[in-house]
Parts: structure tokens; C-alpha cells; sequence
């Protein structure tokens, strides 16, 4: 898994201040690290570290942060490489000031199938990028 760009904060051609995409267009990587909901108590109250890719979740029922329960070994792909090929979930409907925080789950949708397959992290506290879930795809050579 590359190295996570860090937001600068300037904006985009379309007014999002997202960071650049984690994986170049047309490429993907393997994330070994928990990626997105559930969310839990992390048991170090004094923990700050990354509830989902690139930002800390304050814990809204007790002191500290939450942390990713989620899956491990997502697909990682730039979100731009999934146009027209997801449909958006309807069951969560979770967005930041700049797009999707994740924090409900896979917000994407195969369009053939309508299972959850995907959850696109593009708030702009985050990093720019997609998730698939690891039971919802399967890799075959080119």
C-alpha cells in the first residue's frame, strides 16, 4: 500500500479540497490495515491515530477516538476508475463538507448485482480514495 498524501487544502478545479488519490488511475493496491465501518473504542484513551484512512474519529460516547473494526485487505483504486461502473447506496448517505466520510459503511453498490461492494473515502480531512470489500471482487490477470 503506498504512502498516504497528505491534504494540502487547496481546492480543486471543481471547488473539493480532497488529497490527491492514494493510487494512481488504472492501478490498485491491497490495504492490510482495517478500512471503514464498524467503528469501536480504541482502548487508549489518549489515541489520535486513523479511525479511517487519514483522520481520527472523536468517540461522540466517551473520551478518546474511535478506530476501524473493518475489513482488512480491501482493494484500494482511484475513485475515478469506478465511474458508471457503481451505483450509490442508499442506506448510507454519509457526506462531509467535500464528499463520502465512509463512516457508514460501503456507500457504492455493484449496478449489475446492487450488493454493497465499495466505500469511497473523499472527505477532505481523508485521503481520496475507493475501497472494495474483499469478498465482493476477485482479481484475474489481465
Amino acid at each position: 500500500m503506498p504512502e498516504r498524501p497528505v491534504n494540502t487544502g487547496r481546492k480543486d478545479a471543481d471547488g473539493f479540497r480532497q488529497a490527491p488519490s492514494t493510487v494512481p488511475p488504472g492501478t490498485c493496491a491491497v490495504d492490510p490495515e482495517p478500512s471503514g465501518a464498524p467503528f469501536v473504542p480504541h482502548p487508549d484513551p489518549e489515541w489520535m491515530g486513523e479511525g479511517v484512512p487519514g483522520v481520527a474519529i472523536a468517540d461522540p460516547e466517551g473520551p478518546g477516538c474511535l478506530m476501524s473494526a473493518g475489513p482488512r485487505d480491501t482493494l484500494v483504486v482511484h475513485p475515478e476508475d469506478t465511474r458508471g461502473h457503481l451505483v450509490g447506496n442508499d442506506d448510507c448517505r454519509d457526506s462531509g463538507c467535500c464528499g463520502p466520510t465512509g463512516l457508514q459503511g460501503p456507500n457504492f453498490r455493484c449496478s449489475g448485482c446492487g450488493a454493497p461492494v465499495a466505500t469511497l473515502f473523499a472527505e477532505c480531512h481523508g485521503p481520496y480514495e475507493t475501497h472494495f470489500l474483499p469478498d465482493a471482487v476477485r482479481m484475474v490477470p489481465a
